[in-house]
């Protein structure tokens, strides 16, 4: 029986996708994070915590590690892409360990589209991950005052929409940079993505803790960027509802969902979350019928037709990855699964239906 490692102790089984539900299959057994290129020909993805940024080619499956080799760093958590092909990696230079790397010394890197060159930092720390645009060459980041002692604290945080430019000889810089979203202790937001011709930022935020505060929770947040108004789209109580990957017809987001649970963490499936303030779900993956398995890190294709995410179990540190799945999302939407839409409210009332009748 295959051993596959978390980061907490070791689970004796068969991979998850081996045998997969219905609309699912495994993309591979290792990796973490996945990331669609803008021609959806190709995802990238790391190896693994802390190591090398790789991606496979969609249609030959092929794998390609693009950083092996090259350069001096090899400790990559994220890698994205920008709409001129370019990587956008997150990592520290070194892993020294969990908390200071993670939440300390990550910063934003930029690979050349080729991977011909090392990547390259560009002097900012971030926490956790980036919003990137489809339209310019542009990013959505959060720092906290554990990177920059003017914002306050490891607890406060700011939220940067920064413009890069190239300028004449192709190195990328910083260029046009805007704090569009200031937060206090207990509230820590992180960028998912652009919206609505880049007229929107899309947020999650993290507000208490659920192993410190008996009230906590995960929301997702829009701010209009012209005038800096922000919107809920989804707020649960004790629940963490955690916004994980735009679909192209921008009227919907994947979400990482614990609603399944009453005050417990991680989520376990991907939900499909309608951004109109309603808070409409409607589940994608099917991994609460087989635990300790779980699904996570989720991205849509560009042609919203395959939905690729990242695998892993209860136990596993957040960012941990088992394995790479696939959703046929077209196969997905002719399902019943597909029309099981439901909203924060109908599921509270639906437990509490089920608490009388026990």
């Amino acid at each position: 029986m295959p051993i596959y490692k978390t980061d907490n102790k070791p689970f004796e089984g068969p991979h998850i996708l081996d045998n997969p539900p219905p609309y699912h299959e495994k993309l591979l057994e290792y990796g973490e994070r996945p990331y669609w290129s803008p021609d959806g020909k190709r995802i990238a993805f790391i190896e693994k915590n802390y190591g090398d940024v790789c991606e496979i080619d969609f249609a030959t499956r092929k794998v390609r590690n693009l950083t092996k080799g090259l350069g001096d760093h090899h400790s990559f958590l994220r890698v994205l892409f920008l709409p001129n092909g370019d990587y956008f990696l997150i990592g520290p230079k070194v892993f020294k360990d969990r908390h200071t790397s993670r939440h300390l010394e990550c910063e934003i890197w930029i690979m050349d589209k080729d991977a011909a060159r090392p990547p390259q930092p560009i002097g900012r720390k971030i926490a956790e991950g980036a919003a990137i645009s489809t339209l310019a060459n542009r990013f959505a980041y959060a720092t906290h005052g554990g990177h920059e002692p003017r914002i306050g604290t490891i607890d406060d945080f700011e939220c940067h929409v920064i413009d890069l430019d190239y300028g004449s000889d192709g190195t990328p810089r910083i260029g046009d940079d805007r704090v569009v979203y200031r937060s206090v202790q207990k509230r820590r937001p992180e960028p998912q993505d652009f919206r609505h011709k880049d007229t929107e930022l899309i947020f999650k935020e993290y507000i208490g803790s659920r192993t410190r505060e008996s009230d906590w929770k995960t929301v997702t947040r829009g701010i209009d960027l012209k005038n800096l108004d922000v919107v809920t789209y989804i707020d649960e109580v004790l629940t963490h509802n955690e916004c994980e990957g735009i679909f192209p017809d921008n009227e919907h987001i994947c979400l990482e969902s614990s609603c399944d649970l009453i005050n417990q963490f991680p989520p376990v499936d991907l939900w499909k979350l309608k951004l109109d303030g309603s808070g409409r779900r409607v589940r994608m993956t099917r991994l609460i019928d087989s635990p300790p398995w779980r699904a996570s890190n989720s991205n849509v294709s560009p042609d919203g037709k395959w939905l690729a995410f990242m695998v892993n179990t209860y136990t596993s540190e957040p960012g941990f990855g088992m394995g790479l799945g696939l959703i046929n999302l077209e196969e997905w939407e002719k399902s019943e699964y597909a029309q099981q839409w439901e909203t924060p409210a109908e599921r509270a009332t639906a437990r509490k239906l089920v608490g009388r009748q026990g």
